[in-house]
């Protein structure tokens, strides 16, 4: 009986505020367990490299930093889908994408044995002011949800950003490599070292960001660092 009144109840609701994809923004015609409609998760522009070792993020890292595996879930292109589900994460505080794909990702890493051995997640930080500013971290809330997913720990305030930077948007590599140099400190606090540890990002241009991470990781003595972000750049 309370079950059908509920079910009554939620029907009046969704009636009067229709649920909407976070991607499009349109009402949400089927796929209620996601926040995305049957439409725009149908063309996700998804990548291989969960199955393919030497795949295209990968090769970001080659002659530059060493990283055990890399792996993005999606393809990104200047004005498609992906940009403007990112856009709506990170500008319109719309985090429940960022938990959606970091279940997604969790889930893909699992059946392809990307997470193996992995004993923590963390992700690239934001200097405090700007999070401050933004109200949370749209890498971290990807990554808490991926380590919930794979059952590791996610450490917090361990990867600190300490300088402040301008945007990377419309430089080059080598501008984007000088402009993010030494913004990275591991703090250790006498904790336990992690073994292996994932780096999350939520994109992937030129990977100076995540380059810059993995070196601040490596001086601090962690010997094995895997990448994933949720698109990657051609």
């Amino acid at each position: 009986m309370l079950k059908q009144i509920w079910q009554a109840v939620r029907g009046w609701y969704d009636l009067l505020y229709p649920q909407l994809c976070l991607c499009c923004l349109e009402e949400q015609k089927a796929g209620k367990e996601t926040v995305f409609c049957v439409k725009c998760h149908s063309t996700f522009p998804f990548t291989n490299h969960f199955q393919l070792e030497d795949n295209g993020l990968m090769q970001h890292f080659y002659g530059r930093v060493k990283v055990e595996r890399a792996a993005a879930l999606m393809h990104f292109s200047e004005g498609g889908i992906v940009q403007q589900m990112l856009h709506n994460l990170k500008y319109r505080g719309m985090y429940q994408i960022g938990t959606n794909l970091g279940q997604m990702a969790g889930e893909r890493m699992l059946e392809s044995g990307f997470s193996k051995g992995m004993d923590a997640v963390i992700a690239v930080p934001m200097h405090a002011a700007k999070q401050q500013q933004r109200g949370y971290n749209q890498s971290e809330v990807i990554a808490e949800k991926l380590a919930e997913s794979i059952n590791v720990p996610l450490l917090k305030d361990r990867l600190v950003k300490i300088k402040t930077t301008t945007t990377q948007t419309k430089k080059g590599r080598l501008e984007r490599l000088e402009n993010i140099k030494d913004s990275f400190v591991w703090k250790n606090n006498g904790q336990h070292q992690p073994t292996h540890l994932l780096l999350v990002d939520d994109v992937a241009t030129t990977g100076a960001t995540l380059e810059a991470c993995i070196v601040a990781l490596q001086s601090a003595g962690i010997k094995k660092i895997s990448v994933f972000t949720i698109a990657m750049a051609e």
